[in-house]
């Protein structure tokens, strides 16, 4: 679904189970593919140029720029977009705010797995407690840096993985995917500098689960 657009930007809703890019094993389906399929369908020439990655499992807003320019601009400027999640995590944390400060790296041989590690890349995210009722937490991360898999390391290296990241150790008893959502984009706007500010609510299965766990 798309959540806010412009002659400069495209900011979609992206549901789970959706890979951002087509790769050699999954050539259809994808961010991608769909909004290349949506310009088409418009008669416009333009191409596919993300500013920032989600997982597969990951759902919510993602930033797509209209032309390379806008793109470069994003790549130069990473101060000028603030990325925030809501995530749902069993345990509760203590502070119930702070700075997870911790570079992370590839998890040799893995391709896939990044871990914490002293010779990783500056990795640092700040969260804080939205609700818990001791046994589960929902949590509001923002993004200081951009690593791959950042907050589902970040957690886990804390001791307490996403709900049902089984990448990373958590529990997959009540959904089935890493329990992350991309809630808030705010940005500088690049052609006419003032600030945008686009939210997503919950999809369906975080706030069921929410709803579950907080009423039982």
């Amino acid at each position: 679904a798309i959540a806010y657009e412009d002659d400069d930007l495209l900011i979609i809703d992206k549901p789970a189970g959706m890979l951002v890019h087509p790769t050699t094993q999954e050539t259809r389906g994808t961010i991608a593919n769909a909004v290349r399929g949506l310009y088409a369908s418009r008669g416009d020439t333009l191409d596919f140029h993300p500013c920032h990655r989600l997982d597969r499992n990951t759902t919510g807003l993602l930033l797509i720029a209209k032309r390379p320019e806008v793109q470069y601009y994003f790549t130069k400027h990473r101060d000028a977009v603030r990325r925030e999640y809501l995530a749902l995590i069993e345990g509760r944390l203590t502070p119930a705010s702070d700075i997870i400060d911790a570079p992370i790296a590839r998890a040799l041989p893995s391709i896939i797995l990044r871990h914490v590690a002293l010779d990783g890349k500056p990795a640092r995210t700040h969260y804080e407690t939205v609700w818990t009722d001791g046994k589960y937490t929902l949590l509001w991360l923002r993004l200081e840096t951009g690593r791959t898999h950042q907050i589902r390391v970040h957690l886990a290296h804390i001791g307490h993985p996403l709900l049902g990241d089984d990448l990373y150790g958590g529990s997959t008893a009540l959904i089935a995917r890493h329990a992350l959502h991309s809630a808030q984009l705010s940005l500088i706007h690049p052609r006419t500098r003032e600030r945008l500010t686009v939210t997503a609510t919950l999809p369906e299965d975080m706030a069921e689960m929410l709803k579950h766990i907080s009423t039982r």
